[in-house]
């Protein structure tokens, strides 16, 4: 009779665990089912004692795997909460196994026991997992260890199943381990003087984790920036705006707004004879710069002008970036804020912000953004996770673009085309020159395919996306610049497009890229540069 009330109390109390968190009808279809399986047995004659126990055996089962396939499917399984009714139905379970005959009977009835044990166990453990739990995982790991063990003492196994048992063992005990032994530099937390470690692929060692750690420490660091040097549009026409007279440090590198708002030194509001040059652009031109001994593209650009050139007028480079801005942005400002300045040259290195301007027209569709990783309690588990969901992300966007009809636009007829065409039209009045360069990304369609994995895996810039809207915007750059033959052509992918080392995220440049960058820039403008400073 104990047993009985026993029995009742505990799959009463499973089955309320189950209706508080409102599963699926299904699970209260197998319910009754693992119910009638255990009640069965004790109201049979002893004369039908084995037919019941047979037809018992296949309701539990029955009933048993209606209850996982139906949370499974209604993605609900990790959770640990769903661990406490499997083992209330294990215990449930048991305790029809303890009044069954004996032998095989018994054993079979064990069999249910330790499948709802596992289950519990297995669901605990994936709790642990997949919410990055590292004391849930531990208790999960240890509750199947012991399943596994206890199923291994129960059941006779023969030569193939104990090596599958003892495997499945040493496979979970030893790859935690061998996770710690392989991730100390994971556990090291990102700091300025550390940081050099995370943000490339090579000094990374191809790592998601560190640099998705690094990635969030740079993202806190962007917004101390902001904090300190941006301020709000008072007409509402622009993200923001670049506090004048401003000061702060991006890591360890100052930065200063002079009072005209641009970043770098006071300007004089006459040139003097000065050839005056304007950078314009995004955060690629405002400068990310990290090293207290980095330098923006256009600061690099000025000292290489002066030492290559040496001429008697001097050369004065205007940093005219700022974050978060895109071409569009930028020919709202020219009117009132570049213009004044009688700039003898204009230098537009515009790309990621307005590439989304492209996908609806000339893009094949990308459906849903590429998988990013995750931390998991067990990195080396993680990263085959990781790449497993990848190749199924790669897998579908192969179809999508097979299936995918022609572009509605070619590329110089999208909006992208038309405003580098607004901007070729003021240079042209106002008498200006004009150079257009392409766009430079840490990975581009030659990459190796590991490294655009990476930088997709820890950061929010979608690499898959960027690169085919680099492509097109290189392209319209180039067919503008053959229309346009007063315009100068800057190609800025020598030795930087696509080396990866020389970014600290997918768009944004190091040190070493940043003067990598004024070397191309230099490149391309020195002949223009030559004849216009050596007129009279």
């Amino acid at each position: 009779m104990i047993r009985w009330l026993l029995q009742t109390l505990l799959l009463g109390c499973a089955f309320l665990l189950g209706t508080w968190v409102r599963l699926p009808a299904a699970c209260a279809t197998g319910f009754g089912l693992v119910a009638a399986a255990l009640i069965l047995p004790a109201l049979a004659p002893q004369s039908a004692r084995a037919a019941v126990e047979s037809a018992a055996l296949a309701v539990l089962w029955i009933g048993s795997v209606a209850i996982w396939v139906s949370m499974g499917r209604a993605d609900i399984v990790w959770d640990n909460y769903y661990a406490v009714p499997a083992g209330l139905m294990a215990a449930a379970v048991w305790l029809t196994a303890r009044r069954a005959g004996g032998g095989i009977w018994q054993a079979r009835w064990n069999a249910g026991v330790m499948a709802w044990l596992l289950a519990g166990a297995f669901m605990w453990l994936g709790a642990g997992y997949f919410q990055n739990q590292w004391g849930d995982f531990c208790g999960g790991l240890l509750a199947v260890l012991a399943g596994l063990t206890l199923c291994r003492c129960w059941f006779r196994w023969g030569a193939a199943g104990a090596q599958t048992i003892h495997t499945l063992i040493l496979l979970l005990v030893g790859l935690p381990v061998l996770d710690l032994a392989l991730r100390p530099q994971s556990r090291i937390a990102v700091r300025p003087e550390t940081c050099r470690l995370y943000y490339s692929y090579d000094a990374a060692k191809g790592d998601p984790e560190s640099f998705g750690r690094w990635e969030l420490y740079y993202a806190a660091q962007f917004d101390h920036l902001g904090n300190d040097v941006f301020m709000r549009d008072p007409e509402h026409q622009y993200p923001f705006r670049l506090r004048p007279g401003s000061h702060t440090t991006m890591i360890r590198c100052p930065i200063s707004i002079n009072s005209l708002g641009f970043r770098g030194p006071e300007i004089a509001p006459a040139k003097n004879g000065v050839y005056r040059i304007v950078a314009l652009g995004e955060s690629t031109t405002f400068g990310m710069t990290i090293g207290p001994e980095d330098k923006s593209w256009p600061e690099a650009l000025e000292q290489i002008i002066r030492q290559r050139l040496k001429t008697r007028r001097p050369v004065q480079v205007i940093n005219a970036g700022v974050p978060a801005y895109s071409i569009y942005d930028n020919l709202r400002r020219l009117p009132r804020e570049i213009l004044p300045l009688h700039p003898d040259m204009i230098i537009s290195y515009h790309g990621a912000n307005g590439f989304h301007t492209l996908e609806s027209s000339v893009l094949p569709p990308v459906g849903s953004v590429p998988p990013v990783y995750k931390e998991r309690p067990v990195k080396l588990a993680a990263e085959a996770e990781h790449r497993w969901r990848m190749r199924l992300f790669e897998r579908r966007a192969r179809r999508r673009r097979l299936a995918a009809g022609p572009p509605s636009r070619r590329p110089l007829e999208t909006q992208y085309a038309a405003a580098y065409r607004q901007l070729i039209q003021c240079a042209r009045t106002n008498g200006i020159r004009l150079a257009l360069a392409n766009f430079s990304m840490a990975v581009n369609q030659a990459s190796d395919p590991r490294v655009i994995d990476f930088y997709q895996g820890g950061g929010p810039r979608e690499a898959y996306g960027f690169m085919p809207a680099n492509n097109i915007h290189s392209l319209i750059v180039s067919q503008l610049a053959a229309e346009n033959p007063d315009i100068c052509l800057v190609d800025t992918h020598p030795h930087l497009d696509g080396e990866h080392e020389k970014f600290i995220d997918v768009i944004h440049l190091t040190g070493e890229g940043d003067r990598q960058l004024a070397e191309n820039m230099f490149a391309g403008i020195r002949q223009t540069l030559e004849h216009d400073l050596a007129a009279p």
